[in-house]
């Protein structure tokens, strides 16, 4: 899922790069494609990983013939998405208002879905904090939400490296998953009324001689593999980026990384029926991206969430 990102204001643009420098490739290509609006210069000048002629300079938040001339000038340049990402913070004015002018005219220029993935400090004053994410979530198709706190720009770089992986293909290596699915199966479990939250879990494996000589008998056992997907599945679920009531969910997307070996069909089964046990009602999808390495990963989405934890 190639995904066209937008940083807006400071804080988004900070998290436009950390996505920029460590955006997860396929086939040599990044899978985000990132640039920086913001009315700080020196921000702009600190950037380190969106090129300096990705980066726009603003002076207001709401200046649409600005906004318009720079969403036609990211236009302009021959580049494949299938969707857009909105960064920006609801806790800074110019980065709220910008964000959802920038969906606007976004939206004007391309026909793919606009995903927002804000982030919100939980305190204050609340119904303000619930109001701007009312208002952006009418700007989107889509809205993620994560609350500021220590290490949220990796957790963000993690969650969505993993999520664009799905209905990806790696010409060179020539890798299939056990389930394949594309990138509609994505926005299909995202466009829901509500908002999204994600969560992320990962595991560092054995080394692969390790596990065949070491480890065969304790391999050989059945549902050994399940049982750890199903575990790093609900630590996901414990970390999500916002605190939900499940219940309310109207779908459920889950992906895993990793060594197609450790990945089976009947760990996906064992994880949906573990979300369905959650919530009864919720719709549930599923992929995997297999790939080198002794990481195993999961990528834990919920979506139409409409009662949140704070």
């Amino acid at each position: 899922m190639r995904l066209l990102t937008i940083g807006s204001g400071t804080r988004g643009s900070l998290l436009a790069d950390a996505l920029a420098k460590n955006s997860v490739k396929v086939n040599r290509v990044k899978l985000f494609k990132c640039y920086a609006v913001a009315n700080d210069i020196e921000t702009l000048k600190s950037l380190r990983g969106i090129p300096e002629e990705d980066r726009f300079h603003i002076a207001v938040p709401r200046a649409g013939a600005d906004v318009g001339g720079i969403v036609n000038s990211i236009m302009e340049k021959p580049e494949i998405h299938e969707g857009c990402l909105i960064v920006a913070t609801l806790d800074e004015d110019f980065s709220y208002f910008l964000g959802m002018e920038l969906a606007e005219k976004v939206r004007e220029a391309m026909e793919d879905p606009i995903i927002g993935l804000t982030t919100l400090t939980i305190g204050g004053e609340v119904a303000e904090i619930r109001r701007r994410i009312k208002e952006f979530r009418k700007a989107v198709d889509v809205l993620i939400l994560f609350q500021e706190e220590e290490g949220v720009e990796e957790r963000i770089v993690r969650s969505m490296n993993l999520i664009s992986l799905v209905g990806e293909v790696d010409v060179k290596k020539g890798r299939t998953g056990e389930v394949v699915v594309d990138t509609s199966d994505v926005f299909n479990s995202m466009m829901k009324p509500g908002i999204s939250a994600v969560g992320c879990a990962s595991r560092k494996l054995p080394h692969p001689v390790v596990r065949k000589l070491f480890m065969r008998k304790e391999y050989q056992i059945k549902g050994l593999r399940s049982q750890r997907m199903v575990d790093l599945l609900r630590e996901a679920h414990e970390n999500l980026s916002i605190g939900i009531d499940e219940e309310s969910a109207r779908s459920a997307l889950f992906v895993f990384s990793g060594d197609p070996e450790e990945i089976t069909m009947d760990g996906i089964f064992a994880c949906i029926s573990l979300l369905e046990s959650l919530s009864p009602e919720i719709e549930v999808r599923y992929g995997d991206y297999p790939c080198g390495g002794r990481q195993l990963s999961v990528a834990l989405l919920y979506s139409g969430v409409t009662r949140l934890k704070f």
